[in-house]
């Protein structure tokens, strides 16, 4: 029998500070916060950049930008200048106290805020530190402190080169795959680096860069070239690594995916299609064969699939037991039965009153109690200040006269440093 007693979520316990912003850093840690870590964003004055991509939502209340509500629910939102003695001697307590911080700054931005991973190693050896950066931050030669983004890794490692359009010209893929796939890497590297520091008492500097996380998207590709260096096919479009037909076809009223990978699948496609006669046809029986004949294999596919509405292409072919998706929209995505069904979508509260639906933390897609909720900027300072490093509320009152959390044009303080120090300052608690 079902027990009706929720599991106990596996990384309660566990605090994680999170210095990153855009995608890879703040996806990892929403993954950790799922799990029951408790996230510390810090975020500066201005907040992460995502709180200002548009579209936002927008009430009487504020706003929240769906760039910003997809990657960081469930954490706690603290502000902190880190330009400022002040706020950088908060932050070197909070580090103080964490088991783990996640970083996708720069390595000299964080050099100049002595936030450097290879520093923080040496003062809090205890600490599990991420650092996500474009190119790493050993051994990264002439990239150095390059500025890195997800398409730049996607490029660099092969994987645009490998999504082509039906000239054979390389195509973006449309999102930000190399970010996603560091997010990943980092949140494994830092269960690993968890399950040391809970045993041995240390802790770990993971340096990952974007390019190396998404070489396990071309493991195929990369294994292939090495044995077959020229193409079977001169055919410019889609590869024909996996299969032929292989790729996005369209048809009357939108796109389908097929996936004829093998050679039996093949047979079942020509009866699908009204062509039983040309799965035995020695021209395309083998996948070898269609390989040779690429284009003609993709103009009869598509001769096939431009004849029917998406959904008969679709129903054809399942029934037929051959792979076939309908290529959806992120709109029929949310209101896929099946995702549904799997509780693969979870509805997280945007902090304003209102909703969003999100995909479910696949790491551990038990769903929560309670749809987690996206944080307000600086939303927790209080109770993240008191509860974690003791600090009354003249203390944080003295703290924000001091322009820990961002100067203000009452502020007597004269403008903040760029080089704190991250010393602690005496708070004169009580």
């Amino acid at each position: 029998m079902a027990s009706d007693t929720p599991t106990p979520l596996p990384l309660a316990g566990i605090k994680v500070i999170e210095l990153s912003h855009l995608i890879a850093g703040p996806y990892c840690c929403q993954m950790l916060a799922d799990e029951g870590a408790t996230v510390i964003k810090v975020e500066s004055p201005q907040g992460d950049l995502t709180r200002h991509r548009p579209p936002a939502r927008r009430t009487a209340g504020g706003e929240v930008s769906a760039y910003y509500a997809s990657l960081n629910r469930n954490k706690q939102s603290v502000v902190l200048d880190l330009k400022n003695p002040a706020g950088a001697s908060l932050m070197a307590e909070l580090l103080g106290s964490a088991d783990v911080l996640v970083t996708n700054m720069r390595g000299a931005a964080l050099e100049r805020l002595n936030l450097h991973p290879k520093t923080l190693r040496e003062r809090y050896p205890r600490l599990v530190i991420a650092s996500i950066s474009g190119f790493g931050l050993e051994n990264a030669g002439e990239h150095g402190d390059r500025a890195g983004l997800a398409m730049v890794a996607e490029a660099m490692s092969g994987a645009t080169g490998l999504t082509r359009d039906r000239r054979g010209e390389p195509v973006w893929c449309g999102f930000a795959l190399g970010d996603i796939t560091a997010a990943f890497s980092a949140h494994a590297a830092i269960l690993l680096a968890l399950r040391n520091q809970e045993r041995h008492g240390i802790g770990e500097l993971i340096d990952l860069d974007l390019v190396e996380c998404m070489l396990p998207m071309v493991t195929v590709a990369m294994g292939r070239v090495q044995v077959e260096d020229e193409a079977v096919s001169d055919f410019p479009g889609s590869n024909n690594f996996h299969g032929v037909p292989y790729g996005a076809f369209p048809t009357s009223d939108g796109a389908v995916n097929i996936g004829v990978n093998r050679d039996d699948f093949w047979r079942r496609f020509c009866v699908a299609m009204g062509r039983p006669e040309l799965g035995a046809d020695p021209r395309y029986a083998s996948y070898i064969e269609r390989a040779k004949r690429q284009r003609e294999v993709h103009e009869m596919t598509e001769a096939f699939t431009r004849a029917h509405t998406r959904e008969e292409v679709t129903r054809k072919l399942v029934e037929a037991d051959v792979p076939v998706a309908p290529i959806l929209g992120m709109s029929e995505v949310i209101e896929d039965a099946h995702l549904r069904g799997r509780g693969a979508l979870w509805i997280v509260d945007d902090g304003l009153g209102g909703t969003f639906t999100l995909p479910a933390n696949t790491a551990w897609p038990e769903k929560p109690a309670q749809p987690p909720r996206v944080p307000r900027l600086g939303e927790h300072r209080d109770a993240v200040l008191s509860d974690v490093l003791g600090l009354s509320a003249p203390d944080i009152a003295r703290l924000d006269k001091a322009g820990a959390f961002g100067m203000d044009e009452n502020s007597l303080t004269s403008k903040p440093q760029a080089g704190a120090t991250g010393k602690p300052v005496n708070l004169e608690r009580r």
